[in-house]
């Protein structure tokens, strides 16, 4: 066999030979992948059928869910008894199972997750995917040996982001989806596990920064139940209805080369709502070109295997993802966002090449069966060995077993993970053994065996969830109001208003000129807020830097971040200021408090929580409330108005409608080039704000200003202020329509 270094000189020497479109000859990266760091390709399963299939097609790993506390949770989702069949099944055969976790939680859910994970824990889970901050830690203190995968719906968009994670003992970064090979590469420079997905459907908007499905209709994408809105058609400019938020479906097949050479650890293909005939095909073939690209330095893919991929759940067209563009036209579905038509042919062939048959591990049986002497059976697998004996075996009344009899009892193994390979019986012909003796001294070999081959773990510790390391408030809360502008056209209204505590700016509405907002701010006795972008990726980075740089010199009171990207930076450059959880920070149970509690000083709490939830926190007198505002329903990378009408990065807001003639704004934010949509009617918690400060639920109450002119603006300042002050009321909405969110009911 060669050496690894003569093959490396190999490829090295192919690398300067000419390539064409359809082969890429690997750098230094790829030659170590066939020296054994292959990357992980990891399956969808929303069944167990799913998990045979993708382990049958080629899946080194295997992601699914729990029947609760699961971002598909429409899914089928497994049991606890399938878990576990699933985990036995994957490491049988060396493969993983990750399970998700990947949604946001309310208390009373984050105290069932031991009865659940226990099991799976002490059963060998190899890792679990997580969104919510709170349970991150939990998991982290409970599960020590466990692995945990920060999810794409954390959102994470930058290395600083996935090294701040990193210190939170996080293993693994599921990057946004939006993300550029070139931005790939800087996350693994910080030496954390990067996987990224390959194949699949594309949510439009950043993952896990989407309301839409939440305020539209009550069904949260961030507790694993979107309905979708993405894929309804919308109007814009009163034209013809079409599809502008309908992304085509990824398809990487053609990139796995630079994919490999990138160093990416993990390919996750998309779909654990799909039937497992999809999880099994789309396996194979991506599995088919892994090897084929590490065993020779190139892939030439067949014609053949794209039009397998394509019989298989494909969403009207095509497209790589973000991997080489920051958006395009070509990747949305305009024209319509069904699935095109899945061949039965197809299906049919994957059933019966994957999904009909288990595999199972061979194992060789040697029996020893004499009168008199205690029943003894060898069993042994890949390097295992088991000694089980039984009771001694009885003298024959009439006719003794062959040897032939004894194998051919000792070889019945359905429904466990063993074939038998081999098996041979000493005997003295005159023994017999009851079937019954005979089943279950090999169930109980089997069994040995299989403790052996599995891993399991035995070091969990019994204990309940941690208690709060902080004492809840008793009262005497003296709540402020603070407001947050998008523009300066009001921002006099704002500073004349006595009731108002401090103002909130952009960072770029800031520095475009900052000297004279801070001279106005500062002499009305105000306090100024900074709020760093929604979205910052790895271009935006330095610009945000050098901005909170500059901010530091000025009289600034706090960063306001909105994720754990902001977070990273805020925390780098500006340690000794104060920084705030934004709305996109979500705070959605205890847990998740004591973690922004240990590195905030103060949060938002989260749009999806319902009026009675505020009972729950621990320090209200450190959380906001937004009580009016057009909230973001979704940030996204593409842009609305580049796929219908062209983006001349000039344009203000504009506007698109769903069927039932809502209206939603839509601000291109053309500084960092990202789409901020926002809800079809501002939220307005007047009617709550008398109850919210009496039962003291809050520290700060917020009004955001966005697309309002300026003549709303001091209508809506004058009614809250008068609200605020004296109690008063007078209604400017009474020609305008609002909503209240999930302060009634909590999100779905």
């Amino acid at each position: 066999m060669r050496s690894a270094i003569s093959r490396i000189t190999e490829i090295r020497n192919k690398m300067k030979k000419t390539d064409d479109n359809n082969s890429r000859q690997p750098d230094l990266t790829a030659a170590l992948s066939i020296t054994g760091k292959r990357p992980e390709l990891l399956a969808p399963a929303g069944e167990l059928a799913g998990v045979i299939g993708a382990i049958n097609a080629g899946a080194d790993a295997v992601y699914l869910g729990a029947e609760a506390f699961s971002a598909r949770a429409y899914a089928k989702n497994l049991s606890s008894e399938e878990l576990i069949e699933a985990l036995d099944y994957a490491h049988a055969f060396d493969r993983k199972i990750y399970l998700a976790c990947n949604i946001l939680l309310r208390d009373h859910e984050l105290e069932r997750i031991p009865k659940i994970l226990d099991p799976l824990y002490e059963q060998g889970l190899d890792g679990i995917i997580v969104q919510d901050l709170g349970l991150l830690s939990f998991l982290h203190k409970r599960y020590p040996a466990l692995p945990l995968h920060a999810s794409t719906q954390m959102s994470i968009l930058t290395a600083e982001g996935a090294e701040w994670l990193k210190r939170m003992q996080v293993s693994r970064v599921v990057p946004g989806r939006e993300l550029s090979l070139k931005e790939l590469k800087l996350f693994k420079a910080r030496g954390i596990e990067v996987e990224c997905f390959i194949h699949g459907a594309m949510c439009y908007s950043y993952s896990g920064r989407c309301l839409l499905s939440s305020f539209a209709g009550g069904r949260s994408g961030n507790r694993g139940r979107c309905a979708g809105p993405c894929r309804q058609p919308y109007r814009y400019q009163k034209g013809q209805a079409c599809y502008p938020l309908s992304l085509k479906d990824m398809w990487s097949l053609h990139n796995i080369g630079e994919l490999i050479d990138a160093g990416i650890d993990s390919f996750k293909i998309e779909g654990r709502m799909k039937a497992p005939e999809y999880t099994a095909g789309v396996t194979a073939v991506y599995r088919k070109y892994i090897d084929q690209y590490l065993q020779n330095g190139q892939i030439h893919v067949s014609p053949k295997d794209e039009k397998r991929l394509e019989d298989l759940y494909l969403r009207s067209g095509k497209q790589e993802g973000y991997l080489h563009q920051h958006n395009g036209k070509d990747m949305v579905s305009v024209t319509s966002p069904a699935y095109g038509k899945v061949s039965e042919e197809e299906k049919k062939r994957v059933s019966e090449k994957y999904l009909a048959e288990k595999k199972a591990i061979p194992v060789e049986m040697h029996a020893r069966i004499f009168v008199g002497e205690p029943l003894q059976l060898t069993v042994q697998a890949k390097g295992q060995k088991v000694i089980q004996k039984g009771a001694p075996a009885d003298a024959a009344s009439k006719r003794a077993m062959s040897s032939e009899q004894f194998a051919e009892k000792f070889s019945k193994t359905g429904g466990t993970l063993f074939s038998v390979s081999d098996c041979y019986a000493d005997t003295d012909d005159l023994s017999f053994v009851p079937v019954s003796a005979l089943n279950d001294l090999r169930r109980n070999a089997l069994d040995k065996l299989k403790k052996k081959l599995l891993p399991y773990r035995a070091d969990l510790q019994a204990g309940q969830l941690p208690v709060s390391e902080f004492e809840k408030s008793r009262g005497n809360i003296t709540p402020v109001l603070r407001i947050g502008l998008r523009q300066t056209a009001a921002l006099q209204e704002v500073l004349a208003c006595s009731e108002v505590e401090g103002v909130i700016l952009d960072t770029d509405l800031f520095a475009e000129n900052a000297e004279a907002l801070c001279r106005q701010i500062s002499s009305s006795g105000k306090k100024l807020y900074l709020r760093l972008p929604a979205i910052i990726r790895e271009k935006d980075v330095k610009t945000v830097r050098e901005c909170l740089a500059a901010a530091v010199h000025y009289d600034m009171e706090g960063i306001y971040v909105n994720g754990v990207d902001a977070l990273a930076i805020a925390e780098d450059v500006c340690p000794d200021r104060n920084r705030i959880g934004d709305a996109g920070f979500y705070v959605f149970n205890q847990q998740t408090e004591q973690v922004a509690l240990k590195c905030l000083s103060g949060y938002t709490v989260s749009p999806e929580k319902s009026g009675k939830e505020y009972r729950n926190l621990t320090a209200p007198e450190r959380a906001e409330c937004v009580i009016y505002g057009y909230l973001p329903v979704m940030y996204s990378a593409n842009c609305v108005m580049k796929t219908l009408n062209g983006c001349d990065r000039t344009s203000g807001v504009y506007e698109i409608a769903d069927e039932k003639g809502h209206v939603f704004p839509i601000m291109p934010e053309h500084r960092y080039c990202y789409n901020t949509m926002y809800n079809c009617v501002p939220l307005s918690l007047h009617a709550e704000l008398p109850e919210l400060r009496e039962q003291e639920r809050a520290g700060v109450y917020r009004l955001e200003f966005t697309i309002e002119d300026r003549t709303e603006i001091r209508q809506i300042l004058k009614a809250y202020c008068g609200l605020w002050s004296k109690g008063e009321w007078n209604r400017p909405f009474a020609a305008g329509q609002t909503t209240r969110g999930h302060f009634l009911r909590g999100a779905e």
